[in-house]
């Protein structure tokens, strides 16, 4: 059997690869249908702009509560099957998409694959956590936040392909939840702790578990009562206030970058560019956030506690190259340096996460409150944005997005650099 390091021991490779495939479906939801969109009055007659938008919204909005509910009711005992339960809904579900007749079933299946998403998400990163720590930590949630954007690559291109052959088609992405649901049985409490090795008896939690660990080579139970074999490094209110600033930031910068997806096709169409030309920038946005976390542990080992404020100095670059200069190749650089930024600064903010959490049913409730804000800022993008325009009456300037969200980043950079020593700013939270 083959291991990979965990940080504090060793782990079966099958139990990583099981893990980090839940990073695949994380970011599926809406995909298959985007590519439908603007020929579903030719699909289903009399079709209303209310139901083109709820059949793009609700997925996201309804995955928000569960997001938080998966992250209420997850406790040792029972996350597996939270999560066994999240990827049949997402499952059964893309299923059923195939037997779709109308835009009212289009609709509530749109909701119950927001449900069986939103059990999903918070454990995609908190098994992560509960399984590993230190360097191999901040690893391995670079290589979730790597995959879970690299499907949304290779689901797009692929959607794109099979759409034009059937629209049916292009709910074959929804499969994917059967891979790590066939995986689960290398996922369990009981089939790590038989087969993970510990290094170093101090590292088990009881006398017990010391002395089986003590010989070499022999598996030692999963410690049960901690996220990580060291001490929490903040407790208490401290903790909790904390992980809010965290969930702002990420909030901002979620909201921030994510104008990609919203503004990015009518800025580039103003400027005469192609539906294709934009296809390919918004991929190289996805390429960069791949990319970003693929590479963290290299990128933390070379800017070390300045890696938050460079990630964050990228994506402002990338904002106002995209707001003020409109050439093919500032819009493909722009939207990299964009998402290669976002792409860092996301599992630093999951490894901060699991930092704060000192209990493993409360490193998946953290999870699912900043999980809960990506989401969140996804959504409101649109209506700060609307907001923002009325304000400034700009509602017809096509590059007016890209540089307000910009000012908003210049903004949080002062503040990081200001305050380069906080826990929330800095890089190494270990």
């Amino acid at each position: 059997m083959k291991y990979v390091n965990s940080g504090e021991g060793k782990v079966p490779l099958i139990t990583l690869i099981a893990i980090l495939s839940i990073s695949l479906t994380v970011n599926l939801p809406g995909l298959a249908i985007s590519p439908i969109l603007g020929k579903l009055d030719q699909v289903f007659h009399h079709v209303t702009e209310l139901e083109v938008q709820l059949l793009t919204v609700l997925p996201n909005l309804v995955t928000i509560p569960f997001i938080l509910c998966a992250g209420k009711i997850c406790s040792q005992k029972n996350q597996i099957f939270v999560l066994g339960t999240g990827l049949v809904i997402y499952t059964l579900t893309g299923i059923l998409y195939f037997f779709a007749s109308s835009m009212t079933e289009l609709i509530i299946l749109s909701c119950l694959l927001g449900m069986g998403c939103g059990l999903v998400i918070p454990l995609a990163a908190s098994l992560i956590s509960q399984n590993f720590v230190g360097e191999a930590r901040t690893k391995e949630l670079g290589m979730k936040s790597s995959l879970s954007n690299f499907s949304i690559i290779f689901a797009t291109l692929f959607v794109g392909w099979v759409a034009a052959l059937d629209w049916h088609y292009s709910f074959f992405v929804y499969m994917v939840p059967i891979i790590p649901l066939v995986l689960i049985p290398f996922m369990t409490n009981k089939y790590i702790g038989k087969h993970r090795i510990i290094d170093s008896p101090a590292s088990s939690s009881t006398p017990a578990e010391a002395a089986t660990a003590a010989k070499p080579g022999v598996a030692a139970p999963v410690p049960a009562a901690n996220v990580n074999s060291t001490s929490p490094r903040f407790t208490g209110k401290k903790a909790i206030l904390l992980l809010v600033g965290i969930m702002v930031l990420y909030f901002l910068i979620t909201y921030a970058t994510d104008m990609v997806s919203y503004y990015l096709p009518f800025s580039m169409e103003h400027y005469h560019f192609s539906t294709d030309d934009v296809g390919v920038a918004t991929s190289l946005y996805f390429a960069g956030m791949t990319l970003g976390g693929f590479l963290l542990t290299r990128v933390l080992a070379v800017l070390r506690k300045s890696t938050f404020q460079v990630a964050l100095l990228l994506c402002i670059i990338g904002l106002f190259m995209v707001g003020f200069l409109h050439a093919y190749w500032s819009f493909i650089i722009g939207v990299f340096l964009m998402g290669f930024g976002y792409g860092v600064i996301q599992p630093v903010f999951y490894d901060k996460t699991s930092a704060l959490a000192p209990t493993r049913q409360k490193n998946t409730a953290y999870f699912s409150y900043l999980l809960a804000c990506n989401y969140v800022g996804i959504a409101v993008v649109p209506f700060i944005i609307g907001g923002a325009e009325k304000i400034f009456k700009a509602q017809n300037d096509p590059n007016f997005a890209a540089i307000f969200n910009g000012c908003v980043l210049v903004v949080m950079l002062v503040v990081a650099i200001i305050k380069c020593k906080s826990f929330v700013f800095e890089a190494e939270s270990k």
